[in-house]
């Protein structure tokens, strides 16, 4: 729920900001930054028309007792609302105290880092001496440079919805949240997608997508941890086989807290249809050289062989597609196992089970993401087919497949943003 805020006699010091109340005698300052075309768009307003306008908007600052004025070098550029969250987006918030921040600067003042300065410090103050569960802040999906500073100030995506500006439109806002540090986990579920590789090669294009945060090794594999595309993610590097794979997601899922699994990387073709540096998204995945009812007739007692794909993440990864057209891309079947496909073999599992594709990983990850109720996807680029097969085709298209795939895979992270609502919604 909102908690109660008042900052009348609050001042907050920071390295070279005053954050205050507004007063009366700072009609001109605010009237100047306001009036400045691409200032108050970015919070969903209009440039200010006059000084009158800016008067009636300090007007509501000065009685509503939540707006602080930054002062830097004994001048007002900005200010930074303590605003009320939606509780009728976000109910499961309700049993935790908080409040959302909204904040404009100055545009002679962009990118020197005031901002972020000035979040910091509100942050600190809004947990250590109101003592909130938490703080919200969002942005519009167009607004960079505020998604920027909500990623450098520790939030972490939320969800979207839609936001009614004061100009009349409605735009698509990214909600992001922060919670007190005493909390040593969320107090609500956040979504965050593990992203599982097998080689190096293929997680190596992300760290230079991401921002990183740190890096870590457990179960013999690597992990990188960060966003992308302003979601938490953790990018894996597990080896190639199935048990790797499986021993890497399980890690995502159990020590790293991933809500979904994303398996990026390379894989072989099938048929013709999918050529050289063609992308396959599973929309299904099975072992290949496991008996068919080891699955089905003994725990789990699944109903089919086939692991389905989560309906979310395969609806971002078609918009990713269309997004991506210069990558030619597949959706359909892809079976797993553990040997390299041959002529000899490559006819009877095209038979059996019609695959556009086949790996060494993917089922294996996708059967530990069915036991734990984990949406799944695996995306992965070819390397080798039926008419470019080999080794020598592998090692010739694997940087290439790895980078293709972790760009798909990046484009569909931002898309499952941006179709992201939150539940109940």
């Amino acid at each position: 729920m909102n908690k109660p805020i008042d900052i009348t006699g609050v001042e907050i010091k920071t390295e070279r900001l005053l954050l205050r109340p507004f007063r009366e005698s700072d009609l001109q300052d605010f009237y100047e930054y306001c009036k400045v075309d691409g200032v108050g768009q970015m919070a969903g307003w209009q440039p200010h028309e006059s000084i009158e306008v800016s008067r009636e908007i300090l007007r509501h600052f000065l009685e509503g007792k939540k707006t602080f004025a930054l002062e830097y070098e004994g001048k007002v550029i900005g200010s930074l609302g303590v605003e009320k969250y939606s509780e009728y987006w976000f109910p499961q918030l309700a049993p935790y105290q908080g409040r959302a921040i909204g904040y404009v600067l100055s545009k002679a003042h962009w990118g020197k880092g005031l901002m972020p300065e000035a979040v910091g410090a509100v942050k600190e103050w809004l947990f250590e001496k109101e003592e909130l569960d938490f703080i919200n802040a969002g942005h519009f999906d167009w607004n960079r440079q505020s998604a920027r500073v909500i990623h450098k100030s520790g939030f972490r995506y939320m969800g979207t919805i839609p936001f009614e500006t004061h100009m009349g439109t409605v735009e698509t806002d990214y909600e992001y949240i922060c919670f007190h540090p005493k909390y040593d986990k969320p107090l609500i579920d956040l979504p965050k997608i593990g992203i599982l590789c097998a080689a190096d090669d293929e997680a190596a294009p992300f760290l230079s997508m991401m921002q990183q945060e740190s890096k870590t090794q457990k179960g013999k594999a690597t992990f990188w941890h960060g966003t992308l595309e302003g979601v938490a993610v953790t990018v894996a590097w597990s080896g190639v086989c199935k048990v790797n794979a499986a021993i890497a997601t399980q890690i995502l899922i159990d020590s790293y807290g991933c809500t979904h699994v994303i398996n990026s990387g390379a894989c072989g073709g099938m048929t013709g249809e999918a050529g050289i540096l063609d992308t396959v998204v599973s929309e299904k995945v099975c072992h290949h050289d496991m008996d068919p009812g080891i699955l089905t007739d003994y725990h789990p007692y699944m109903d089919s062989i086939w692991y389905s794909a989560d309906e979310r993440l395969v609806a971002a990864a078609k918009a990713a597609a269309k997004a991506c057209a210069e990558y030619p891309v597949h959706f359909g079947r892809t079976v797993t196992g553990e040997a390299f496909i041959d002529d000899h073999n490559r006819a009877a599992i095209k038979g059996e089970l019609a695959p556009l594709s086949v790996d060494m990983e993917t089922a294996a990850a996708a059967q530990v993401c069915y036991a734990f109720e984990i949406p799944f996807l695996a995306i992965r680029t070819v390397t080798d087919n039926p008419e470019c097969s080999g080794s020598e085709a592998y090692h010739a298209n694997c940087d290439r497949a790895g980078e293709t795939a972790a760009n798909i895979t990046r484009q569909t992270v931002a898309e499952w943003k941006r179709l992201r609502m939150p539940a109940g919604k």
